[in-house]
């Protein structure tokens, strides 16, 4: 049966042939051949037969008769012939059709059989084995080789989020693919580097021959991506963070792998990341308390866990407080007291800094006719996070928060720190600029820590420096401390922003400040942050001593 392989037959004059069968054909031929014959000399005798010819014209008629016969045979083998050779070559065309299209269609299943591989094993964007891949690699490494080392080295690039926001993620995918092939070109077989998705890589060293040698290898292979990459005319200084983990010590498996080498890279970057950091057993107790502080913190308010204290701003040219810093405290019904480091950085990593944050404005806002009673003017400041800066609809929240709580912004102070402008300066100074145009005056918390504060200190649009507390701790006269600060207190003063010393602890470190000029000052030594009544209580207090 001649078919076209595809679907219907390929002529329709094939449809009759669908039980060809060759003896039968055959047979069918030479009856037909016998039958004509017999008929036609029988036929053709008798009509001879029936006229009185001499000897010689029956001889020439019968020549005749014969060679008519032939010639008619001929033609008509010579069709029936023809008619079976053609289908003969048709058929052996629509063969040779058939086959190709088969080999096309097995060619085709081979080309996609291939595609779904590279989609199953490998990453489309920088064509490294995915994680099916690392996973299977390191996996049959371990049978195969069950005694010997592998480290699994587990990282991503600080910041990249960033990179996204600012150059958007076309650049971003760019910046990916350039430092995934300057790995893959250094990194030499049997290692193997993987994309994990997003910034995140593995990088996995199976042949490590001496551990003393495993650090610096690994860090070899980072110093080649730790670099400056122009992306769209601007420069980034690109860092990386991870984690390490080593078979057999820190697992037997690729998943237990995995998980020791996420958790060894959470707790580099809670480090302040630009590190590499090897797993050890306490750092599972880290994360399971992280993960139960979290939590409780999705519950704290709601359950009216968190409140507010304040710590006082006093005034160095009067000894008045002129403001408060609202500073949010956890009292857990178990667990007690949480300190801030403990929660603030999780909440920022976990998306939850926005209901801190939330919390913090609407309490102060409260709050704040208690303040008024004071009858002079007086600012609260509230501590804005660098996650809520950056993200795009802080401003537009804050828009529908202050025109349900009506608030006036003009009572209240935004502390931001150095580390959360430096990241996009053009953006802060933008969001920045929003928040002085509502009526918020603008204080840049942590002066002096950074690296780039004067750089940009003219350009931000802020009201006041707050002069880290690590300035005033040993400050001494004629010291390096002391000329540095000195320094900062003449430049914020050039540019008409006042000073805030924090920390100030010590009568003497309170009479350094006045004496050099600071505007205002925080700390133990005027009084501990702590409830909104015990401060009313501290405000009244100092006032009847000054007024001594």
């Amino acid at each position: 049966m001649i078919k076209n392989p595809w679907g219907q037959n390929s002529d329709p004059r094939l449809k009759h042939n669908q039980n060809l069968n060759a003896s039968s054909a055959t047979i069918k031929i030479i009856t037909l051949y016998v039958i004509l014959g017999f008929m036609w000399i029988l036929l053709s005798d008798r009509v001879v037969n029936l006229f009185d010819f001499d000897h010689d014209t029956f001889v020439l008629i019968q020549s005749i008769k014969g060679t008519f016969y032939t010639i008619v045979t001929a033609i008509g083998f010579y069709f029936i012939i023809h008619r079976q050779i053609e289908m003969y070559i048709l058929t052996i065309h629509d063969l040779k059709n058939a086959y190709v299209e088969l080999d096309q269609g097995h060619r085709k299943s081979l080309t996609l059989e291939e595609k779904l591989y590279d989609l199953a094993f490998y990453d489309h964007l920088t064509g490294l084995p995915n994680k099916a891949m690392l996973e299977e690699k390191v996996n049959e490494r371990i049978n195969l080789h069950p005694n010997e080392l592998m480290g699994f080295i587990y990282f991503d690039i600080d910041e990249f989020r960033n990179i996204n926001e600012v150059k958007g993620h076309s650049v971003g995918d760019e910046l990916i693919k350039t430092i995934a092939l300057s790995l893959k070109n250094k990194i030499q077989h049997p290692n193997m580097l993987a994309r994990m998705g997003g910034d995140e890589f593995v990088l996995a060293i199976f042949d490590i021959k001496r551990l003393e040698l495993f650090m610096p290898e690994v860090e070899s292979y980072i110093e080649v991506v730790r670099k400056s990459y122009l992306l769209e005319k601007d420069d980034f200084f690109v860092t990386f963070s991870g984690g390490i983990a080593l078979y057999p010590d820190h697992g037997t498996n690729y998943i237990t792998l995995l998980r020791h080498a996420d958790a060894a890279m959470s707790i580099a970057k809670s480090k302040g990341k630009d590190q590499f950091v090897i797993f050890d057993d306490e750092m599972v107790t880290v994360i399971k308390q992280q993960t139960e502080i979290l939590n409780n913190l999705r519950q704290a308010i709601i359950n009216h866990e968190m409140s507010l204290h304040y710590q006082p701003i006093i005034d160095l040219k009067n000894d008045h407080t002129i403001g408060v810093e609202a500073l949010i405290r956890w009292q857990h019904p178990v667990k007690g007291f949480i300190p801030p480091l403990e929660f603030i950085s999780l909440s920022e990593k976990n998306g939850f800094i926005k209901e801190i944050t939330e919390f913090v404005f609407k309490d102060a806002a409260d709050h704040y006719s208690l303040w008024e009673k004071q009858k002079k003017p007086f600012k609260v400041s509230i501590n804005l996070s660098a996650s809520m800066l950056m993200n795009d609809k802080f401003i537009n929240n804050l828009l529908i928060w202050i025109q349900k709580e009506k608030l006036d912004c003009r009572k209240f102070n935004i502390e931001i720190t150095e580390t959360a402008i430096i990241s996009d300066i053009q953006k802060s100074i933008h969001v920045l600029n929003q928040l002085k145009r509502l009526g918020f005056t603008i204080a840049l918390d942590d002066f002096g820590t950074g690296y780039s504060s004067l750089t940009y200190l003219q350009k931000l649009p802020i009201d006041s420096i707050k002069i880290d507390r690590s300035f005033i701790g040993n400050i001494k006269e004629n010291t390096e401390e002391f000329f540095v600060l000195k320094y900062m207190i003449d430049l914020a003063h050039h540019l008409n922003l006042k000073v805030v010393a924090e920390g100030i602890e010590t009568e003497e470190q309170a009479l350094m400040v006045k004496k050099y000029g600071v505007d205002f000052a925080q700390g133990y030594y005027y009084c501990r942050p702590t409830t909104q009544v015990r401060i009313i209580e501290y405000i009244h207090e100092s006032n009847m001593k000054s007024e001594v």
